[in-house]
């Protein structure tokens, strides 16, 4: 049975008068964060982080910390608050650099790897181990599961399957450190697979100075070049081997990470904090001046990646120091992205406030864009907030738009992944790639992503549309939740108890 017209029309009244309202209040948000971040203000931090003076800001050059003290001093100029425990904006830590040695030999049976030859160091530094070595397949968990590995140094072939990708096979090598380390195995050994890439560039990149997060105690990890003695010589459920390393060379670079916070109005809801986030490093400079578009060049200025995006998280605060959300907003630029994601895993080991008060990060990084129509977000579709993100940007013109190569793996290759992996909602705000082209190619990590060939009109829907983003998720009454199904669903539930 139909209700009666008066029923229809006045369900129709109160949907209408709720839509209308919406969009005031949406038109009076947009037009408030276009008063306070006009251009001129809002992309000033972006020429200046991209400036050839900052020399590209390098993690291990001297003007990686210009840049981080002018981000503390546009959080203090804010008026924003330190963060318990924190001095100067600042979170200081050590990146512990390690030259791997060429000093060490891996003997099994008869037969001897060198090091620096047909032998590489991934971690482990110098050590001296002597026990019997055992030969796991791939190094699946079915593999380790059916096999006493304690105490063994353990024989893998690189990747999970003949199919693995490069990416895919040193992903796989963190999964098989954690068994063997859980096992209590003494050493790990990945054999190489010729068409992975080839051995030449890879003994070069390993065999020079690269940074290290480990703490504590680690499964030292080798890589062999050896296509034809090793299994045989493994096999042998007798076999023996021994690893001696010596003349490893360490040395620690101060670093830090910039962070401030901002109190919530909602009495309710202020105790728990959205995390606003973009790594304010890029890649110094270049070893050799190279030609592009007309001119020499040899500094990685990063505008796209990811000056825009510290100066959006900068933004955002000169936003919401006037207008506070509900809830609390921690503003972070990490550094050391692009060596390996080193700040966002010292703020992951060290949180400078608890894990479980952090309810959601909007994270910011970016390669470049090929679509000034749309915003793309690194996890659309994992998290509840998508609606909060969708209506944000469509206030501004665009149109929120899902990872275009998930195959990819974008998610887990920027800073949003070391909250995720503790159960904290995370995606990545990006700038607008329809898909995966010469044209994102041409910019990221080239000498060319610079100011001057940015669509700066662009850039300010974007920030914008982060900003209103953080607004809207920061004044939801509902905590983020991953979606049911997804891989961090049981890290979610165990961070903020529940069932």
């Amino acid at each position: 049975m139909k209700p009666p017209k008066f029923i229809l029309k006045t369900r129709l009244s109160v949907c209408l008068y709720f839509t209308i309202n919406f969009c005031i209040g949406q038109t009076a948000l947009v037009t408030e964060i276009k008063r306070i971040n006009t251009p001129a203000v809002a992309l000033a931090p972006l020429r200046f982080l991209a400036s050839d003076e900052l020399m590209g800001r390098g993690t291990l050059r001297p003007e990686i910390n210009i840049a981080a003290r002018y981000i503390s001093e546009q959080f203090r100029a804010l008026g924003l608050k330190e963060v318990p425990g924190i001095s100067d904006y600042f979170q200081p830590f050590d990146i512990k650099m390690v030259t791997p040695s060429s000093m060490g030999l891996l003997s099994v049976s008869t037969t001897t790897y060198k090091l620096g030859d047909m032998l590489l160091e991934l971690k482990g530094g110098d050590l001296a181990i002597d026990a019997p070595i055992v030969y796991l397949g791939y190094g699946t968990k079915a593999d380790f599961d059916k096999a006493d590995v304690k105490g063994k140094i353990l024989v893998t072939e690189m990747g999970f399957s003949d199919s693995s990708s490069m990416q895919q096979a040193f992903g796989a090598i963190g999964e098989k450190e954690i068994m063997a380390k859980e096992r209590g195995a003494m050493a790990l050994v990945e054999r190489y697979r010729q068409k992975l890439v080839p051995w030449m560039p890879l003994k070069a990149y390993l065999t020079k100075e690269i940074p290290t997060t480990d703490e504590g105690q680690v499964v030292p990890i080798f890589i062999v070049n050896d296509s034809t003695n090793l299994p045989s010589l493994v096999h042998d459920p007798s076999a023996k081997a021994s690893i001696s390393v010596t003349g490893t060379v360490i040395r620690n670079v101060p670093a830090k990470n910039v962070m401030a916070w901002l109190e919530g109005t909602d009495a309710a809801l202020k105790d728990q904090f959205i995390v606003l986030s973009a790594h304010y490093d890029h890649l110094g400079v270049a070893s050799h001046p190279k030609m592009e578009e007309g001119k020499m060049d040899s500094i990685y200025n990063g505008a796209r990646d990811n000056a825009i995006g510290t100066t959006a998280v900068i933004d955002a605060a000169a936003y919401f120091v006037q207008h506070p959300p509900k809830r609390s907003v921690l503003f972070i630029a990490y550094t050391a992205e692009e060596i390996g994601e080193i700040g966002s895993k010292y703020f992951a080991a060290h949180p400078a406030l608890p894990l479980h008060q952090l309810v959601y990060n909007l994270n910011i990084d970016n390669a470049n864009y090929n679509d000034t129509t749309i915003v793309t977000v690194i996890g659309l579709g994992r998290t509840s907030a998508d609606d909060d993100i969708k209506k944000a940007c469509a206030a501004f013109g665009l149109t929120a738009m899902p990872d275009p190569a998930p195959d990819q793996n974008f998610f887990d290759r920027s800073d949003n992944t070391n909250l995720a992996v503790k159960g904290i909602p995370a995606p990545t705000f990006s700038l607008g790639i329809k898909q995966m082209d010469a044209e994102i190619n041409k910019r990221y990590h080239q000498l060319s992503d610079e100011v001057g060939n940015f669509n700066l009109s662009y850039a300010m829907k974007y920030i914008n549309s982060f900003i209103l983003a953080a607004k809207y998720i920061a004044d939801n009454r509902t905590q983020p939740f991953w979606v049911k199904g997804d891989k961090y669903e049981g890290a979610w539930k165990t961070l903020y108890n529940r069932k």
